[in-house]
């Protein structure tokens, strides 16, 4: 009883250890973000686009532990992939995988803010209508 009681209390002390180190690196990490972004965006642009980082990295996690915890990590079934769309396809990997789709999502909002004449033109790309070829069948 008493190993298993000691057992027991390690393993609390050493997760309490990794929730206070986690957050000592989200606070260095927002810090910093904070540092390089100031010159370019002032300070409340900067905590803004923190803001977002933060948000983002929360819906990451949301959603990992979602479809880790809720679904048991099984995907669910869908259409088949010839009948998806460009757009069903890319929210089944996000959904599948929302790890890289926020880190795609982040690379896309820098690349937004560099250069906001490319992404209107993709934004005009993906909701142009465009006539949809007739299915064989």
């Amino acid at each position: 009883m008493k190993a298993i009681l000691r057992k027991i209390i390690i393993a609390v002390v050493g997760a309490a250890m990794l929730a206070a180190a986690a957050g000592v690196m989200v606070v260095a990490g927002a810090l910093a973000l904070y540092g390089v972004l100031r010159p370019y965006v002032g300070g409340p642009g900067a905590a803004a686009i923190i803001v977002l980082a933060a948000g983002l990295l929360m819906l990451g996690v949301g959603l990992l532990l979602e479809s880790r915890l809720l679904r048991g990590g099984q995907p669910k079934a869908g259409p088949p992939e010839d009948d998806q769309d460009l757009l069903t396809r890319l929210m089944a990997l996000a959904m599948d995988r929302p790890l890289i789709a926020g880190g795609a999502l982040i690379g896309a909002v820098f690349l937004a803010i560099r250069n906001p004449a490319l992404m209107g033109v993709v934004v005009k790309a993906f909701l142009d209508p465009k006539p949809r070829p007739p299915k064989r069948g």
